[in-house]
């Protein structure tokens, strides 16, 4: 995990043994969410009410979102870090501590971003110029098959938010520190720079918050 040659949170580059387990191949969607807000398992997604925030380049606003970015197969946005682990343990499932989410990103690999090196483009993620996400799938998988480890969504981790967790963590199964204001983010968005879509970059966001470029996958 990690590099010793990006973000200060992202040192040290260290080794992690991970015990087997799965994750979901797509972002959860806006119509597996809302599938489960119908049958009571999950509280209805923060779309119209004003609670959904949107990085403006100096703060966040609160944002009502438009239609289309509600698309049945696009990833669903605006859910808080409780929405999306609720949703999974609705459905057996826990969201992705930050090293199973790292490891699946990287299918065995040194890439920078999960279709290589090349830099991101409108072909390869869901990037800035597109201005919107995009349909599950609609970009070629990483080497184990998972769908948009980079861009599209933002994807909440398990793990709280520690700027120095990487330089004391356990080398089994690492998880989530004791104590965190934040819940750490992985893969970026589809308004996010290239350095924020690096497999390596971790980010972190308020888990009472929800945000139009935050999904999430779940794994078991």
């Amino acid at each position: 995990m990690g590099s010793d040659k990006g973000e200060a949170d992202e040192s040290p580059r260290h080794q992690v043994a991970l015990s087997p387990f799965k994750i979901d191949r797509f972002e959860v969607t806006h119509a597996q969410y809302d599938s489960c807000v119908k049958r009571g398992a999950c509280t209805p997604a923060h779309y119209d009410d004003g609670n959904c925030l949107i990085w403006t380049g100096s703060g966040f606003k609160r944002v009502r979102v438009p239609a289309k970015y509600r698309n049945p197969d696009y990833p669903v946005v605006c859910v808080t870090w409780q929405q999306a682990r609720q949703y999974c343990r609705a459905h057996g499932k826990e969201l992705p501590s930050e090293a199973q989410w790292e490891y699946a990103a990287l299918a065995r690999s040194g890439n920078k971003y999960s279709w290589g090196n090349s830099a991101p483009s409108q072909s390869r993620c869901a990037s800035p110029s597109l201005r919107r996400p995009q349909k599950n799938g609609s970009f070629q998988p990483n080497k184990w098959n998972i769908h948009d480890m980079t861009g599209n969504v933002w994807e909440w981790t398990n793990d709280r938010y520690q700027k120095d967790y990487y330089a004391w963590s356990v080398d089994k199964d690492p998880r989530s520190p004791g104590v965190g204001r934040y819940r750490v983010i992985r893969g970026g968005g589809w308004y996010s720079s290239p350095n924020q879509l690096r497999i390596k970059n971790r980010h972190w966001f308020s888990p009472t918050h929800a945000e139009v470029s935050i999904g999430f996958r779940c794994a078991k």
